[in-house]
């Protein structure tokens, strides 16, 4: 059990995560959103943008689908897929699943015996839709469905997310949007053992700016329950609509420094990406300073 909440430690020290149980439904699944430092309340377009704001689900205009991978320190990996569509001109839905894999770790008895081994993996189902209650105004909820299992113990969870989408009206800009979220709002219906272990809920606000379809600029704020007010910003640029770079930050990346010279890493996102027609490639690299390296990949394509 010991080397399981070591795993788990290292997943929360992730730029997009936390302390709470299922601490892992915090990680960026997606390689676009992670390279901007996970800020993606207020403007995310992909398939899986639900993940961070149920009402994005509603600016989807063709059917998209994603599939997802994620490679940490200590053997984790993360998997995800995600399916998303218009219903109507004012509806939209969208399915995703996100699974972590620790690999196996060795079981030892208190004297340090060693018993074999035993495997840590976490997985959540996320279904959401969104309604279009005016051409500047959108809103969305969700459900998941979450289950976690060190060694012989599994743990059983449901949780709600809501959010909102605005189009800021101001004279003289255009393409300003504002988000807000609620997510992770559960119980955890089956504990490890006998005691339930508290949901991540956090609360979050965001802004993004499109002043050309070639340029994108995000900026969240997010309040935990279980956590400290954090703040994430992120660009993104197109060169010639086939290459978009990006970069980002999260105050988050605070909890890697060491007191060495990679702490000016500390928090630094950056990725780039590959549009060809209805066919996206994108891919987010994170410096963990002394941990390591973190790497994630995204494939989408049109349906």
């Amino acid at each position: 059990m010991t080397a399981a909440l070591i795993v788990l430690a290292l997943v929360s020290i992730d730029p997009n995560a936390g302390t709470a149980g299922f601490d892992f439904i915090r990680v960026a699944p997606t390689a676009r959103e992670a390279a901007l430092g996970g800020a993606a309340v207020g403007l995310a377009n992909g398939p899986m943008s639900f993940w961070y704001n149920p009402a994005h689900v509603g600016e989807v205009e063709v059917s998209r689908a994603q599939l997802g991978y994620a490679n940490y320190v200590a053997g984790i990996h993360y998997g995800s897929l995600a399916y998303s569509q218009p219903l109507n001109s004012d509806q939209g839905i969208g399915v995703g699943v996100v699974y972590m894999n620790a690999g196996t770790m060795k079981r030892t008895d208190p004297q340090g015996t060693e018993l074999g081994t035993f495997g840590v993996s976490y997985a959540d189902l996320n279904v959401s839709s969104s309604y279009r209650l005016s051409d500047f105004a959108t809103v969305g909820f969700g459900l998941q469905g979450l289950y976690g299992s060190i060694d012989t113990f599994f743990t059983l969870a449901l949780a709600a997310n809501a959010g909102a989408r605005v189009a800021v009206p101001i004279e003289g800009i255009t393409g300003l949007s504002a988000g807000v979220a609620a997510r992770n709002l559960g119980y955890q219906v089956k504990a490890f053992q006998t005691e339930r272990d508290p949901m991540p809920v956090e609360f979050a606000a965001g802004l993004g700016f499109q002043p050309n379809p070639g340029l994108n600029l995000a900026l969240d704020v997010i309040k935990s329950l279980d956590n400290r007010l954090l703040v994430r910003a992120g660009i993104e640029g197109w060169v010639a609509d086939m290459l978009v770079l990006r970069a980002g930050y999260t105050s988050a990346g605070t909890d890697l420094t060491s007191g060495g010279g990679a702490d000016i890493l500390a928090g630094v996102t950056t990725g780039l990406g590959f549009r060809l027609q209805q066919y996206q490639l994108d891919y987010c690299f994170v410096p963990m300073v002394d941990l390591g390296m973190a790497h994630r990949l995204s494939f989408s394509l049109g349906l």
